[in-house]
C-alpha cells in the first residue's frame, strides 16, 4: 500500500481517526450526549419518516456538531500541553473553541426543531389528550412528583432517612394526595369523608409512632395536597 507523506499508509491514517473519534467517546462527557442525541435523531427519522432533504439538513449539522467538538477536544488537550500554568490566552483559545460548538450546537437544535416539530406536534397532543382523560397515568405522574419532591426536602433538613422520619413526612403526602384525587373523583361526599378519616389516621399514626412530629406530618399532608390539586387542576380534571 502507498505510503503518505506523512510516511503512514492510507489504512494507517484511517485508523488514527478512527482512533480519536473512539478516545474522545471515551473520555469527554459532551461528545458521549452528542452521541446520544444523534442517536436520538436517527431513531426519530426512522419512525417519523423524513424526506431527502431533510436527512441532508440533519447530517450536515450533526456533523458540524461532532467536528466542533473534536477541535475543541484536540485545541484543549494541546493547550494543556503547552501550558502548564494558568495564561489568559490560553483561556481565551479555549473559550473560542467551546464557543464554536454552541454555536454549531443551537444551529443544530433549530434545524432538528423545524424538522421535527409538525412530525411531533400531533403525536404529543394526541399522547397528551390521553394523559389528561386517565387518572391513572394522572396518579402515577403525581406520586413520583411527591416523591421526589419529599426526598429533595428531606435532604436539606438532613433529619431522618429518605424512607423513614424527617422532615416532611412522606406517608403523609401521599395519604392527602390521594385523599384530593377521590374528591376530584367521586360525587358521593360519604366517600370524600372516609378518604379524608383514612388520610388522618395516617398521620396519626406517624405522630403516635414517634416517627415523625405533628409539624412533620402536617408539612407533608399539605405538600401532597398542594402538588395533586395543583397538577390536576393544569390538567383540567
Amino acid at each position: 500500500m502507498n505510503k503518505l507523506k506523512d510516511g503512514h499508509t492510507l489504512r494507517e491514517s484511517f485508523n488514527y481517526a478512527i482512533e480519536g473519534i473512539i478516545d474522545a467517546l471515551k473520555t469527554e462527557r459532551h461528545m458521549k450526549v452528542h452521541a446520544g442525541m444523534t442517536f436520538i435523531v436517527v431513531m426519530l427519522c426512522i419512525l417519523y419518516g423524513v424526506t431527502k432533504q431533510e436527512i441532508i439538513a440533519l447530517s450536515v449539522v450533526i456533523t458540524m456538531v461532532w467536528m466542533a467538538e473534536l477541535f475543541n477536544t484536540a485545541v484543549e488537550n494541546s493547550i494543556d500541553i503547552v501550558c502548564k500554568a494558568y495564561h489568559p490566552l490560553a483561556k481565551k483559545a479555549k473559550d473560542v473553541a467551546a464557543g464554536a460548538v454552541l454555536v454549531t450546537s443551537v444551529n443544530a437544535a433549530v434545524v432538528g426543531y423545524l424538522v421535527f416539530h409538525d412530525k411531533l406536534k400531533d403525536k404529543m397532543q394526541l399522547t397528551f389528550d390521553v394523559f389528561k382523560r386517565s387518572y391513572q397515568h394522572s396518579l402515577v405522574m403525581i406520586m413520583a412528583i411527591i416523591v421526589i419532591s419529599v426526598f429533595v426536602i428531606k435532604s436539606f433538613f438532613k433529619k431522618g432517612t429518605p424512607l423513614q422520619g424527617g422532615m416532611p413526612s412522606g406517608h403523609s403526602a401521599i395519604a392527602a394526595s390521594l385523599w384530593i384525587t377521590v374528591a376530584f373523583i367521586t360525587s358521593s361526599i360519604k366517600v370524600f369523608f372516609l378518604s379524608m378519616f383514612l388520610m388522618l389516621l395516617v398521620i396519626q399514626s406517624r405522630v403516635e409512632g414517634k416517627i415523625h412530629t405533628l409539624g412533620e406530618t402536617l408539612a407533608g399532608a399539605l405538600l401532597g395536597a398542594a402538588v395533586t390539586y395543583l397538577v390536576l387542576i393544569f390538567l383540567g380534571m
